[in-house]
C-alpha cells in the first residue's frame, strides 16, 4: 500500500471535521452541482412523463431516449461527484498532493464530457422540436411545455456543468501552485549510501596534522 496514492490519507483532526458540513455548504461548487442535479431531473422527468406512445419530438423515440439515457446519468454523476466533495474536506490531503490533483483531474474530465453530452442533447432535441408539426393537435399543451422545458434545461445543463469544469480548474492550478507541490521545493538532493556517515564540513586549507613549518 506505500506506494499507492491513497496510501497516505487519513481524516481530519477532530476539530475540524466538526465544520465539515460548514466546509461542504459553503463549497462553491456544491451549489452548482446541486442546480446541475435539478436540470437532470426536469429533463428525464419531463421527457419520460410526457411521452406515450411516440416521442413528441417529431415522433423520434430515439430522441426521447437519449434525453432520458443523459438525464439519468448526469442524475447519478451528480450523486457520485456530491459523495466526493464530502470526502475532499472530511479527508486529510496535506501529506498527499498526487490523489488531491487526481480528484480534480477526473472531476474535470468527467465534467467537461458531459457538457458536451448535454450539448448534443441540446442539438439533438431542439433540431427535432423544429421539424415537429402539431397537425390536428395531436400535441397537447402539457406536451409542448415538457418538450420545451427539456430543451431550456438541456441548454442551461451545459452552462452548468461548463462552471464545474472552471472551478475545479482554478482548484487544480491553485494545488499546483501551493508550497507543498512537488514542483515547489527546489532542488533535490541525492540520497547517500548506505552505512555512510556524513562529517561536518572542514573549512578550505584545514587538516588534522599539526602545522609545521617548511623547512629550507
Amino acid at each position: 500500500m506505500q506506494g499507492l496514492p491513497f496510501a497516505s490519507l487519513k481524516l481530519r483532526a477532530e476539530t475540524e471535521r466538526q465544520n465539515i458540513l460548514k466546509d461542504f455548504l459553503l463549497y462553491p461548487i456544491t451549489y452548482i452541482r446541486l442546480v446541475g442535479l435539478l436540470c437532470s431531473i426536469i429533463v428525464f422527468g419531463c421527457v419520460a412523463d410526457q411521452r406515450t406512445v411516440s416521442c413528441f419530438y417529431n415522433a423520434n423515440n430515439n430522441c426521447c431516449n437519449f434525453a432520458i439515457a443523459i438525464g439519468v446519468l448526469a442524475f447519478l454523476l451528480c450523486l457520485v461527484f456530491l459523495m466526493k466533495d464530502v470526502l475532499y474536506n472530511v479527508l486529510d490531503f496535506s501529506d498527499n498532493i498526487t490523489m488531491k490533483k487526481l480528484l480534480l483531474v477526473i472531476d474535470i474530465a468527467v465534467n467537461g464530457l458531459w457538457s458536451f453530452m448535454w450539448f448534443v442533447t441540446f442539438i439533438y432535441t431542439a433540431d427535432q422540436w423544429r421539424k415537429t408539426s402539431n397537425i390536428q393537435g395531436r400535441l397537447s399543451v402539457s406536451n409542448t411545455n415538457c418538450a420545451n422545458s427539456g430543451v431550456a434545461f438541456s441548454f442551461f445543463s451545459i452552462l452548468l456543468w461548463i462552471a464545474i469544469v472552471v472551478v475545479n480548474a482554478i482548484l487544480l492550478i491553485r494545488v499546483i501552485r501551493s508550497p507543498g507541490h512537488p514542483g515547489k521545493s527546489g532542488y533535490s538532493s541525492f540520497p547517500e549510501p548506505p552505512g555512510t556517515v556524513s562529517s561536518p564540513a572542514q573549512p578550505v586549507g584545514s587538516s588534522d596534522q599539526p602545522y609545521s613549518p617548511p623547512e629550507y
